[in-house]
């Protein structure tokens, strides 16, 4: 199921929100469209500020096996984690923006150059297969594409090499496209696990039918 939304007037509903196929963490000001989010991507939702911000898919990455958490993250937005249960891990670095800097699923991560140090952490706590690289010459992978376990959306600007590494990597059929009319920055613009997905509002009726496909949701 997919569904298009926007959030306070703004459209990049990717850069407010984590999901997998348990768990949606997201801001807390949504209002209405907690029945809306809960239809599409049928998991648990958790209300919660990230780093005292709004913006959890800037600050989370992740898979099934486990999330990975910037060491900016409140103790009171911990504690929520914790007692979710939820398998995960804080990275000691000070690149915060650790969803933008992570693309992965439960086959395999991509991880940015910038948290090369950080890899075997980031393997460990998703209990994947990963690779340190860019996408099109981007460093911030997490933001330029988005994955589950069926396919990933990747921008235009990626190149043959890259997408070949994603499919052997994450085990996943790739697209390249744009969302929210025209926008490049995938990551941004959708919220994606194996159940559904949620969109920019202003997301075309192709990209949509591209997401549709790719994803399998």
């Amino acid at each position: 199921m997919i569904r298009q939304l926007k959030f306070s007037g703004n459209p990049f509903v990717g850069i407010f929100s984590f999901t997998n196929n348990n768990i949606t963490i997201i801001r807390e000001d949504i209002g209405g469209h907690v029945k809306t989010i809960k239809e599409a991507l049928q998991t648990e939702i958790i209300l919660s500020t990230i780093a005292a911000t709004d913006l959890a898919g800037i600050y989370i990455a992740g898979n099934n096996n486990g999330i990975i958490l910037p060491y900016v993250i409140e103790d009171e937005e911990l504690q929520l984690i914790e007692e979710k249960g939820i398998n995960h891990c804080i990275l000691d670095t000070k690149e915060n923006a650790v969803g933008n800097l992570i693309l992965s699923n439960d086959k395999g991560a991509i991880i940015s150059p910038i948290l090369k140090n950080e890899q075997k952490t980031i393997e460990d706590a998703l209990d994947v297969e990963t690779a340190i690289a860019s996408l099109g010459n981007h460093k911030y992978v997490g933001s330029v594409a988005r994955a589950n376990n069926s396919g990933c959306i990747v921008h235009k600007e990626a190149k043959e090499d890259d997408i070949s590494l994603i499919k052997d990597l994450l085990k996943v059929d790739v697209r390249m496209s744009t969302l929210n009319r025209g926008v490049s920055y995938i990551g941004a613009c959708m919220i994606v696990n194996d159940k559904g997905a949620i969109v920019g509002e202003t997301t075309t009726g192709i990209e949509l039918s591209y997401v549709e496909d790719i994803m399998g949701v």
